[in-house]
C-alpha cells in the first residue's frame, strides 16, 4: 500500500474543523505583512537552529557539521510559506514532512514545541513593532497555519508509520487498526501511573 501523499494531504485536511484551518483571508494577512516577514527571516532560522542544536535530545538527530546544510532548507520553507501560494503542493509539502521526520526520528513533540517557539517569537516580534490590533490580526493566521501545518505533519506521521509497519510485517492496515483498538480498548486513563 503506497501513499498517496496528495490524497492523504486532502484527507488530513479535511478532518480539520473550517475556521481553524488556514485561508485565503489568512493568505492575504501574510500578504499584507510580507516586508516584515522577510525582515525575520534570519531571526527565525537561527533561533530554530540555536533551539534544536542547543538542545541534547534534539541535537542529537542531527550529525554535528549538519547545521549550514539544513538552513537552507527552512530558509526554502520560510520564503514559500510568507509568499504563498498555499495550494495543494504547498499543503503536500509539509505533509511530506511527517515521513522525513520518520526518517530523522523526529518526534511530534519536537516539532511541536519548535512550533510554539515560532509562534512566541512571531508573536513577539509583532508586539514590538505593530498596533495591538495589528500583532492580533497577525497571529490569529499564524495560529491557523500552525494547525494545519503540526495537523498535516503528525497525521502524516502516523499514517506513513502504521503503513511502513503494515507493509514491513505483511499485515494489512485494517488489522492493525483493530489490533490496536482491542489494545487500547481496556486502557482507563484513570488508572495510568
Amino acid at each position: 500500500m503506497k501513499t498517496n501523499i496528495k490524497e492523504l494531504t486532502q484527507t488530513i485536511i479535511d478532518m480539520i474543523p473550517t475556521p481553524l484551518r488556514f485561508n485565503a483571508q489568512d493568505e492575504a494577512i501574510f500578504q499584507k505583512f510580507k516586508p516584515f516577514h522577510e525582515k525575520l527571516s534570519k531571526i527565525i532560522v537561527k533561533g530554530f537552529y540555536d533551539i534544536l542544536f542547543g538542545y541534547p535530545t534534539t541535537q542529537s538527530i542531527f550529525k554535528p557539521d549538519e547545521r549550514p546544510l539544513r538552513e537552507p532548507d527552512l530558509q526554502r520553507w520560510w520564503q514559500r510559506t510568507i509568499t504563498g501560494p498555499f495550494d495543494i503542493n504547498y499543503w503536500s509539502w509539509q505533509a511530506a514532512v511527517g515521513i522525513i521526520h520518520i526518517k530523522r526520528k523526529v518526534k511530534n513533540p519536537m516539532m511541536l514545541s519548535i512550533w510554539g517557539w515560532i509562534l512566541l517569537t512571531l508573536q513577539k516580534e509583532f508586539y514590538m513593532n505593530y498596533s495591538p490590533q495589528d500583532t492580533f490580526e497577525a497571529m490569529d493566521s499564524w495560529h491557523r497555519l500552525a494547525i494545519t501545518v503540526e495537523s498535516l505533519i503528525a497525521e502524516s506521521y502516523l499514517h506513513n508509520y502504521i503503513v511502513a509497519l503494515a507493509q514491513s510485517t505483511g499485515t494489512e492496515f485494517a488489522l492493525l487498526d483493530r489490533l490496536v483498538a482491542i489494545e487500547v480498548a481496556d486502557i482507563d486513563p484513570k488508572n495510568l501511573s
